[in-house]
């Protein structure tokens, strides 16, 4: 099975999205650490809510955010 992932970490403001693939996530409303987002798909596209701690990695905040 192949294990690799495509990432990528980006900075919104309420009213933007991205794209991946055929779906579309906006953010619609920040508030501390909480976000809403929407997602915008075709039907036949399932779209689960599920925790990701295991498989994700910490994310850093910007004050700890070195690019390389």
């Amino acid at each position: 099975m192949d294990t690799a992932r495509s990432q990528m970490i980006v900075d919104l403001q309420p009213g933007e999205g991205v794209r991946v693939g055929d779906v579309v996530v906006e953010l619609v409303h920040k508030s501390g650490r909480a976000a809403r987002l929407r997602l915008s798909a075709p039907r036949e596209t399932r779209i689960d809510r599920r925790p990701l701690q295991a498989e994700a990695e910490p994310v850093p905040g910007m004050a700890q955010y070195q690019p390389g």
